[in-house]
């Protein structure tokens, strides 16, 4: 299990921060299982990635996904970068929020909301580049200032690392109507 998070740029000192653990039997046997805690520091959610090479990469748990992951280690006041997976998160390590998904949940937009974030960094894969730009123009559309970050195709957050997706992170402009445009017409 460790060396398969070694493989994928997750450190020890990674490993203790996020509590990452691992199953050697029962339900959840062969995976990784990464906790999420709130904003308490209350479990929320975990995700159970698999180690041992089965087909079905994760197995998570049968609740509901309207939570806000990592939200224990995200400070408010300053920006967020949204992706899309635990292990992207883990490589951007600054204040970045796995969606479990394309799109945030209604908590996580809610929280956004009630603390007023002034600037999100939105980092999903290459292939989601259309909903990127969408939640976006969603954002814009609130006055938040929406940075969309622009990954190197059939690359992730995780793929590239903390040193290169941080270095791209900080040369990324705020998202531009044209953008938005740009987005609509040609994906």
């Amino acid at each position: 299990a460790k060396s398969f998070l070694h493989k994928r740029g997750i450190t020890d000192w990674d490993i203790k921060k996020y509590k990452i653990g691992f199953c050697d039997s029962g339900l959840y046997e062969g995976r990784i299982i990464i906790p999420s805690y709130d904003d308490k520091g209350l479990l929320n959610y975990f995700v159970g990635r698999s180690f041992v090479g089965e087909k079905m990469k994760y197995k998570n748990p049968n609740v509901s996904r309207d939570i806000i992951p990592f939200d224990y280690f995200i400070g408010w006041k300053y920006p967020i970068v949204l992706c899309e997976g635990v292990f992207d998160a883990i490589s951007i390590r600054t204040n970045a929020i796995p969606m479990l998904s394309k799109k945030p949940s209604r908590s996580l937009l809610q929280k956004i909301f009630e603390k007023k974030v002034k600037t999100i960094y939105i980092a999903l894969d290459d292939d989601a580049k259309k909903d990127a730009y969408r939640l976006s123009e969603f954002f814009r559309d609130f006055g938040i200032d929406t940075k969309v970050v622009n990954l190197p195709k059939d690359k992730d957050p995780n793929d590239l690392g903390f040193d290169k997706i941080t270095d791209l992170i900080d040369k990324t402009i705020s998202s531009s109507f044209s953008d938005m445009i740009q987005a609509r017409l040609y994906g």
